[in-house]
This record gives C-alpha cells, sequence and structure tokens, in this order.
C-alpha cells in the first residue's frame, strides 16, 4: 500500500479510507457553508440594529424607556417573518452589532468559514471585556490563531487566560462590575421538567452547593444507617421468633433509599426553599421526588384532563403556557386549590366554548385566562398570569369588553401594540392577526385545551 504523502519513510501505513476521507471533508464544507449563512444571517441584524439605533437616536432622552421601541419593533418584524422569539431576535441584533462593528476581522473569517459560530461566542464573550480598541484588536488576532487549531470548548479557557494578561483593570475591579449581571431564571426542558439556573459570585454559590451537598449525605446516610439496624434487630427477631421475619424485612425493604446523590441535593434545594425547612434525621418530605409541592401558593394555572385526573386515562396535565407535567404532581396541586373551574372544549378542535360559574367580570377573566394560556404577540410564551388584558379596539373608542375584543398580551407586546404602527384585528374563535409596520400580517391562534383522542363516554367517571 502507497504511503500517504508527508509521512516518515520508515512510518507502517495499514491503510486509507476513501469513503470515510470523502464524507469528513463534505461534512467540513457544508459547515463552512452554515458559518457563511450564519455570517449573512448576523450582517443582516447587525444593519438591523443600527437603522434602530438612528431611530432611537431621534427621540428626545426625555422618553425613557419608551426611547427603546423602535428596536423593539424593528425586532417584532424581524421574528414574526422568520417565525422567531422578537426578544431573541433584539439580543441576537445587539450581539451582530457588537460582533460587525468590535470584532470585524471574526465576522470576516466567519463569512470564510474559517471558524465556526462556537468559535465566535468564545472570541466576543472574552474579547468584549476589553475596551481599548488596540489590545482588543491585539487579543482578536491571536484568538483567531488559536481557533484555526482547536473546538470552541478548549478555545474558551485559553482566551480566558489571555484576557487576564491583557486586562488594564484588576480582577477585583472586574467581579466587582460582574457581581451586577447575577440573577435567576428558568428554563423549560423536555418531559415535563425545568431548570433553575442561579448566576451569581462564586463563593455562595459554591457555598449553596456544598451544604445540600452535606445535607444529601446525611439523608442518605440517616436511611442507610436505620436500614442496618433494623436488619439487625431483625435477627434478633428471628431468633425469638421464627414468625417476624416477613414484618421486619417489609419495614427494612421501605427504608431503603435508591436516589442518587444529585437527586437527593434537587429534592432537598426544593423542599428547602419552598417550605424553609429541612430533617435531616427522617428526611421528611424529601421521598417522593415532589420537593414541597403541597407548599406551593404562587399563582400557578395547570389544565388537566378530567379523565386523567380521575385515573381513566394518563394524558398529561401541563403548567399553562409552559411546559407538561406529570399527573401525580398535577394531583398534588389539586389537592390545595379551593375550587374548580369546567372548560367545556370543542371535540374536534379543543377550542374553548364555555367555562362554567359564569358572571360577566369574574368569568370573562378565567375564560380568557383559559383560551389564552401565554401572550398572544406571535411566538411570545409569557404565561397569561404575567400578561395584561388588552382590548384589541380601544375602550375609549368603543370597543367591547368581551371575548371578541380581548386578548392576553404581556408588557413588552402590550406596550408594543400601543406605542408602534404594529396593529391587531380580532376574528372569531380567539384568532388574532398582527400587521407589521412593514405591511406583514401574521395569525396568531389560540392553542387547544387538550390535544388526542376522544374517550368514550361509557368509561367517564360521571
Amino acid at each position: 500500500m502507497k504511503p500517504i504523502p508527508g509521512d516518515a519513510p520508515d512510518m507502517d501505513v495499514v491503510g486509507v479510507d476513501a469513503v470515510a476521507a470523502g464524507l469528513a471533508a463534505e461534512y467540513a464544507a457544508a459547515v463552512a457553508a452554515i458559518a457563511a449563512a450564519e455570517a449573512q444571517a448576523m450582517s443582516v441584524l447587525a444593519r438591523a440594529q443600527a437603522v434602530g439605533l438612528e431611530r432611537v437616536a431621534e427621540i428626545p432622552r426625555s422618553a425613557g424607556r419608551e426611547a427603546e421601541l423602535p428596536l423593539r419593533a424593528l425586532a417584532a418584524e424581524l421574528g414574526a417573518c422568520a417565525r422567531q422569539p422578537d426578544r431573541s431576535v433584539q439580543r441576537r441584533m445587539n450581539d451582530a452589532h457588537t460582533l460587525v462593528n468590535r470584532f470585524a476581522a471574526t465576522w470576516d473569517a466567519l463569512a470564510a468559514g474559517v471558524v465556526s459560530v462556537g468559535h465566535v461566542r468564545a472570541i466576543v464573550e472574552h474579547g468584549v471585556k476589553l475596551t481599548d480598541p488596540e489590545v482588543r484588536a491585539a487579543f482578536e488576532t491571536e484568538a483567531l490563531e488559536r481557533a484555526a487549531s482547536t473546538t470552541p470548548g478548549r478555545l474558551g479557557p485559553q482566551l480566558a487566560r489571555l484576557v487576564e494578561q491583557v486586562q488594564p483593570t484588576t480582577f477585583a475591579e472586574r467581579h466587582k462590575a460582574a457581581r451586577e449581571s447575577r440573577g435567576v431564571w428558568v428554563r423549560d426542558v423536555e418531559d415535563g421538567m425545568t431548570e433553575l439556573l442561579l448566576r451569581g459570585p462564586a463563593v455562595p454559590v459554591h457555598g449553596i452547593h456544598d451544604m445540600i451537598t452535606h445535607i444529601a449525605r446525611d439523608v442518605l446516610n440517616t436511611a442507610h444507617a436505620t436500614q442496618d439496624t433494623d436488619a439487625e434487630d431483625t435477627d434478633a427477631a428471628e431468633a425469638a421468633d421464627a414468625g417476624a421475619d416477613e414484618k421486619a424485612d417489609a419495614e427494612c425493604e421501605a427504608l431503603v433509599d435508591f436516589r442518587t446523590l444529585d437527586q437527593v441535593r434537587a429534592d432537598v434545594l426544593m423542599e428547602m426553599v419552598l417550605t424553609h425547612r429541612i430533617d435531616t434525621e427522617t428526611g421528611e418530605g424529601l421521598g417522593d421526588g415532589h420537593g414541597g409541592l403541597a407548599s406551593i401558593r404562587a399563582t400557578v394555572n395547570v389544565t388537566v384532563p378530567a379523565l386523567a385526573l380521575a385515573g381513566v386515562t394518563d394524558d398529561p396535565a401541563e403548567l399553562v403556557g409552559r411546559t407538561p407535567i406529570d399527573l401525580d404532581t398535577a394531583r398534588i396541586l389539586a389537592k390545595s386549590v379551593p375550587g374548580w373551574e369546567r372548560v367545556l372544549a370543542d371535540p374536534i378542535t379543543g377550542g374553548v366554548l364555555a367555562v362554567d360559574r359564569y358572571t360577566r367580570s369574574a368569568d370573562l377573566t378565567r375564560y380568557l385566562r383559559v383560551r389564552d394560556p401565554h401572550c398572544r404577540f406571535p411566538g411570545c410564551r409569557m404565561p397569561t398570569h404575567r400578561c395584561d388584558v388588552d382590548h384589541g379596539q380601544d375602550f375609549a373608542l368603543g370597543g367591547a369588553t368581551d371575548h371578541r375584543n380581548l386578548c392576553a398580551l404581556c408588557r413588552r407586546h402590550h406596550t408594543l401594540k400601543g406605542e408602534t404602527p404594529w396593529r391587531v384585528t380580532h376574528h372569531p374563535g380567539g384568532v388574532i392577526e398582527w400587521i407589521s409596520p412593514g405591511g406583514l400580517h401574521y395569525t396568531d391562534t389560540p392553542p387547544p385545551v387538550t390535544i388526542g383522542f376522544i374517550p368514550d363516554p361509557d368509561d367517564a367517571p360521571f
């Protein structure tokens, strides 16, 4: 077999996989094309940000937060057309503007397919800390050289060290400024799970993790110690009375804790935050993984199929406007509410037809909360309990206060509708048509209350 060009003469060549080499080349070309397309999108977003900033500059400074409306309106226009959340588009507009104007060489490399979006994120994330243009340019040159031979994951730590070497300010000064970015966020993931993200100074955050780790280990050690003690008692009981072993074994089995340390840590944190207490000796409230659900008294809208609540079907419940949740969680929450509102839904479309206990003002609010589980701007997922109830046609101009002229809008999109050229038209069935400043039309249809097959009425528990 012929040696590979460039190899040492005495090197044993096992073989060349031409198929793998061809696939690798095709993949590399496709990745480069994706990078070029991303660079093109960022160019558009950067231009949109520039236009928005020009319009903002024309607004008097006394306008306060309203000065941001031109940027919001542009982000909404782009997001609706591309079927993307306008909040995300506005963030990307700002990021793209930073990239194109402050890291031009990195943007050029992305357009040429030399680096990926991951490399770009790492370079901008660390380079933006450098305020001196000359220092930043030198950093960018070195960063691009390193990016050409490594992955984004390995590039990040290298750039962090590089920035530290050229920073004009001390770490203490930068940490003081970084503390202003602390916060807590929620991110819904798959299968009815949600992540709680905390950003804060390293010492207290690691202290929180260390504390719940110690408590979790105490809970597991207590359970295991109790199990061992009961096992010894079981041996004594068997010696005294052979008939006692079944009962003792059953009690011992009930005490076994099969959870991992990570699972107990999560249960401990949820229990502590929701109930303000923890019992490390008994592990009370930590054995089912629900973490203090019975203590929740916040405003939470949960849609539960009636047959599922009764145990006839396994259809999942839904934390309205957010994510599916398991039926055990829904049943625990159901025990703590003072009453229920029955929702009559169309069996084919799932659209809301009526809500029981109808009185004009209170029931209209309930109706809208069920029909509009989230903000009705295209793509927005803000839950309805955090939204305003908006008149499509202004009440002062004769707009009726009924479901045909009302909808839920988050404060951001409520302001967008009232203070920018965006307009809304209500259609039958709760369908809302948005008309953008650019003249494009977008339709938002209420989501169905339930999705699935209609169960046999003979199986209903009522």
